[in-house]
């Protein structure tokens, strides 16, 4: 299956049924909730290198969800574009999920993160989605 398929296939069985998925950030584990995924166009006109850093399409798919774990905060400055030179790929687990999407991974870049006092809300650009 194409990546695109493969990402249609789980925007399909997400409206349908709650999916749990978790995000692996240095070897720990963290759950995510409110899990949102969809396609957003961006500002550019045609593929493009962006800053020199990455390449942009005119249409990304993104993820974003909220962590409820204060642990997560120490691990983000390292993932970010800004603090860091690159961003840093990021894997999420579809956890609750039997049959062909048991082992399938997406491999993510943080693009956004708003620390509350509670909780971490996180939008990401997902780069490839694969079968392990």
């Amino acid at each position: 299956m194409k990546h695109e398929n493969l990402l249609t296939e789980l925007i399909k069985i997400q409206n349908s049924k709650p999916i749990q998925f978790s995000l692996m950030i240095d070897g720990t584990k963290f759950l995510l909730s409110d899990t949102i995924i969809s396609e957003k166009s961006t500002p550019v006109t045609k593929k493009t290198v962006r800053g020199g850093v990455y390449f942009s399409d005119k249409f990304v798919y993104q993820i974003k969800a909220t962590i409820f774990d204060s642990k997560l905060a120490n691990s983000l400055s390292d993932t970010m574009l800004g603090p860091s030179f690159e961003f840093k790929a990021l894997e999420i687990c579809v956890d609750n999920v039997t049959g062909k999407w048991k082992p399938v991974s997406i491999i993510v870049n943080l693009v956004n993160s708003v620390q509350k006092q509670s909780k971490t809300e996180l939008t990401m650009n997902i780069i490839k989605i694969y079968k392990k």
